[in-house]
């Protein structure tokens, strides 16, 4: 790990409020406080309803000036932005204001995600999980960050082939999205395969749910949770824990089983440098840069792809040892991409 220097770094984070995206501008601000001392300023935006995302951009990219932008768009006054050093954020609807943010400010800024229709050249950095968009000296295709550091938790003995069987296993489980769905069965199947590892094996499994995930689905998780069973030994419920606690999960286990339906649940294990298999129901189809990322997330080693109907103890096991986890902590590796990216600002 880098040690920061003295000097602090005044750094903006625009946040439209959705953990899938906001989780990513704090990786990015984690990986520069690895550098500086940061002093983080959070500021919530919101495109409203009755400005439509196709007319925001053609007004920003014909030049409507930064600050009517916050104002009357946003109703941000600039004074809220302070002095930041640099600008940093993620997901669509906080694009306008990153890039009206760092005009006003005369701040470099840093987006991650699709640019939709912006130009590139209004950003000093694009990050993005799509290698078809890293097409441009200030574009980079980069594992989606979190502010998690995987120093902080206890060592998961990752590059043995044989698993610790004395350690839990993870489950981290979402819900219908796009164009994924799951039936009854694909649940009635996974959790029966939670139980039938548990008999097999004796291991235990600490299990998460995720705001989509459906209420009567968490409700059979939380009875499993039970003396009765004794398969799951932690229920960690996004109802009662709310947000921000998957690092529960993460620290205990030293392998984690993602419903595929998240590619930041996904990204997030892979980060931790965890053993990851994204398990898949019956209805499962993805566009195709997302597919490309998760390719890009198997071919690396990181990750492994089965079908919810293909789980057994014998087979996620298998599955498992053959995966290679993160070597270096990736916190330390977007620190060092980002001081050459900004050579003055992070010197």
């Amino acid at each position: 790990m880098s040690h920061p220097g003295t000097q602090a770094l005044a750094i903006l984070l625009l946040s439209d409020g959705r953990p899938g995206h906001f989780v990513l501008s704090e990786g990015i601000v984690a990986a520069l406080g690895r550098l500086k001392k940061p002093q983080v300023k959070r500021l919530d935006v919101k495109r409203p309803a009755w400005m439509p995302a196709r007319v925001l951009s053609w007004l920003v990219n014909v030049g409507l000036p930064p600050t009517v932008v916050l104002r009357f768009i946003y109703g941000i006054s600039p004074s809220a932005l302070g002095n930041p050093d640099i600008v940093v954020s993620a997901g669509g609807n906080t694009l306008a204001a990153n890039i009206a943010a760092a005009r006003i400010a005369g701040a470099p800024n840093i987006f991650y995600g699709s640019l939709r229709r912006y130009r590139a050249s209004d950003f000093a950095l694009v990050m993005t999980s799509y290698a078809r968009d890293a097409d441009a000296p200030n574009r980079m295709m980069w594992l989606k960050p979190t502010r998690l550091d995987p120093d902080a938790f206890a060592p998961d003995d990752s590059h043995e082939t044989k698993l610790n069987d004395e350690m839990p296993l993870g489950l981290i489980i979402g819900g219908d999205s796009g164009t994924i769905s799951y039936s009854g069965r694909d649940w009635d199947r996974l959790l029966g395969f939670v139980e039938a590892h548990h008999t097999a094996t004796g291991q235990t499994w600490f299990v998460a749910n995720a705001p989509r995930t459906p209420d009567v689905v968490s409700d059979r998780i939380a009875a499993l949770a039970g003396p009765a069973s004794g398969a799951i030994q932690r229920f960690i419920d996004v109802r009662t824990a709310g947000p921000g606690t998957l690092g529960i999960l993460l620290g205990n286990c030293q392998a984690v089983l993602c419903t595929a339906d998240s590619s930041t649940m996904l990204s997030e294990t892979v980060w931790m440098r965890r053993r990851v298999i994204a398990i898949e129901p019956l209805s499962f189809a993805l566009p195709s840069n997302e597919a490309s990322y998760r390719d890009w997330l198997e071919e690396s080693g990181w990750v492994r792809r089965m079908a919810i109907a293909d789980l057994t103890p014998d087979a996620v096991t298998d599955a498992l040892a053959g995966l290679s986890p993160l070597e270096a902590n990736p916190l330390d590796a977007l620190a060092d991409e980002l001081r050459r990216r900004f050579p003055d600002l992070l010197r």
